[in-house]
């Protein structure tokens, strides 16, 4: 029989901790929260200090009966979820309702950042306690998000239909989506042209070159109809064009840093087209192990919900040598980078990242599913590329005259920009075509919008007094564009700069707003609906100070605290109850 009992969360990871620990460990998962506030009450005491009315959760009286018999048998208690305030909120309420089967028997509290053989190991040999700290920023915030919701979902009920919800943060979300909306909305296009030449060396006619127009007198060319265009090609023609400066400049690009939450979710999104609710359905998968044939499941990345770029030094050491053996010695920096985090980043996690540099995408092929290992691909290239040289650049910049004729006055300059990759540094283990990678080492999206730049893929060897010819004089007419709607991956990034959610709640706030219908997804980016409009602006009419960015801002930050031990989350209840209070009187006037 099993001395000790350990309680994960979910079957998958009691599956592989179980296969690491041996017989004398009995894995059991919790499935879940096995406590949380009453579904159809607000479940809190707001007359005594905010006190949470917990019951087990629906579905988990059966699993709370099985845990309490195991406990008896135990010898001792593991709690084993995750290390962050959800895993450490789950570990308290399994406690909570495990002391009285388990009489004095001991309870700990184990945590690790990967589920591998070395990390549970020494989990389990340096066991701590369950830190109420935690657990207080993790009450706080359901506290705050219950009242929220049960408040102000009525206040939907009754001035547009029954089954709406409004939520602390979700309301913010689509605040920010509904109001890029309407700017788009208010946008009024105007037309301009960008004018530039198909030109040549004339002892290299085969070797066309693209350059743009760059500056009429010495100032940025404004092209507004095609009667200034012909007045310009017109100007143009005949003229001699001169190189006046062909210079080079060298340009170091750093890699960027490795994947936390929301950069995983934009990633996957944008290159993969995931959404975040099934980037994070993935990475749970990857994190908690699988199955590859090799003496059961394995952990293959570290935990998924984190919003520090730490990594450990043994991982560092691993990569170094992995790099110096794959690639060369040049490929490897002198020093080991460090990535700093988020002034408000609160998880004591590493960043996410193989467990195992040397598992290769292509070792793995045929034992994942296909979205599995695209995923698996696009973590281990993000993180090994992390630990690699920095990219030189060089970026050769052409300006070319066309100095006016005696009968004329105008001047116009012209100007082309190429990037060669002097050393690829990092973007060898990405693997991207050119393009992608010179993006990627300018950090620019590779999406954006290119009308003002002069970037072509090659030039021709120009030296200063080269004179060039022109092919072809170009013109193309062009529109300014609105603000672009937002993607998921934009929102998550938008969120994450304004401060509000956290990285473990971003999937969550999409979907729901999707479940919802508030927003519609087309083509990766994100419409408000009918609906959407209609509860965003009656949120925003009688509570805006609630669903202001600034304000949830300001709260989340106030709940970071409370983890810290700088604030009490019974006096920050009491402190945003007040304010609340009144703001919910005022928007019960008609």
């Amino acid at each position: 029989m099993s001395k000790y009992l350990v309680i994960v969360e979910s079957p998958a990871k009691a599956k592989t901790i179980g296969k690491i620990l041996g017989r004398d460990y009995k894995v059991l998962s919790s499935v879940g929260h096995v406590r949380d506030l009453p579904q159809r009450v607000l479940g809190v005491d707001i007359e005594h200090a905010f006190e949470p009315k917990y019951v087990v959760a629906p579905g988990k009286t059966k699993v709370v009966e099985e845990l309490r018999k195991a406990a008896r048998e135990a010898e001792a208690i593991y709690l084993a979820p995750d290390p962050d305030r959800e895993g450490e909120a789950i570990a308290w309420h399994l406690h909570e309702v495990l002391a009285t089967a388990a009489k004095n028997k001991p309870f700990h509290r184990v945590r690790y950042n990967e589920i591998t053989p070395r990390a549970v190991h020494a989990a389990f040999e340096q066991p701590g306690e369950i830190n109420m700290q935690r657990v207080d920023a993790q009450q706080g915030r359901r506290v705050i998000d219950r009242i929220v919701g049960y408040t102000v979902s009525p206040l939907l009920w009754r001035r547009i239909r029954r089954g709406l919800s409004a939520g602390r943060v979700q309301s913010v979300a689509l605040r920010l989506v509904c109001e890029r909306e309407r700017r788009i909305q208010a946008f009024v296009s105007e037309t301009y042209w960008v004018l530039g030449a198909l030109l040549r060396k004339p002892d290299r006619p085969d070797e066309t070159f693209t350059v743009r127009l760059a500056r009429i007198d010495g100032e940025k060319p404004v092209v507004g109809d095609e009667a200034q265009v012909r007045a310009a090609l017109e100007d143009l023609e005949g003229r001699p064009l001169r190189v006046k400066s062909s210079t080079v400049r060298s340009v170091t690009r750093r890699p960027l840093a490795p994947f936390i939450t929301s950069t995983l979710q934009q990633a996957a999104s944008s290159f993969l087209g995931y959404s975040p609710s099934r980037t994070m359905s993935l990475a749970q998968k990857l994190y908690e192990g699988i199955d590859l044939g090799q003496g059961g499941p394995a952990g293959l990345i570290t935990y998924m919900r984190t919003d520090s770029p730490a990594v450990s030094r043994e991982a560092q050491a691993a990569t170094r040598t992995y790099v110096v053996e794959t690639y060369g010695e040049a490929f490897c920096p002198e020093t080991p980078p460090v990535y700093k985090s988020r002034a408000n980043a609160q998880e004591a996690h590493e960043a996410i990242r193989p467990t195992d540099v040397t598992r290769t995408p292509a070792s793995l092929a045929g034992r994942l599913s296909p979205t599995e290992l695209r995923l698996y691909d696009l973590i281990w290239r993000r993180f090994v590329a992390s630990q690699m040289a920095a990219a030189r650049m060089n970026l050769r910049t052409v300006l070319i005259d066309s100095e006016p004729p005696p009968a004329q006055r105008r001047h116009y300059q012209f100007s082309a920009t190429s990037t060669e990759v002097a050393f690829p540094g990092f973007l060898r283990v990405m693997e991207l075509d050119i393009r992608k990678s010179l993006a990627l080492a300018n950090e620019r999206d590779d999406d954006a919008d290119a009308d003002e730049s002069d970037e072509v893929v090659r030039l021709p060897e120009l030296a200063a007094g080269d004179l060039v010819e022109p092919v072809k004089w170009l013109s193309e007419r062009k529109e300014t564009k609105p603000p672009a709607r937002y993607s998921e991956a934009s929102l998550i990034r938008a969120l994450e700069a304004d401060g509000v959610g956290r990285p473990s709640t971003y999937a969550a706030i999409l979907e729901t707003l999707s479940q919802r219908d508030y927003v519609t997804r087309e083509k990766r980016t994100l419409s408000p609906t009918a609906l959407g409009f209609q509860v965003c602006d009656l949120l925003v009419d009688k509570l805006n100070d609630l669903f202001d960015v600034g304000f949830t801002a300001g709260m989340e930050q106030q709940l970071d605290e409370v983890e810290t031990g700088a604030v009490d989350w019974r006096r920050l209840m009491a402190d945003f109850h007040e304010k609340f209070s009144a703001w919910m009187e005022n928007a019960r006037e008609p």
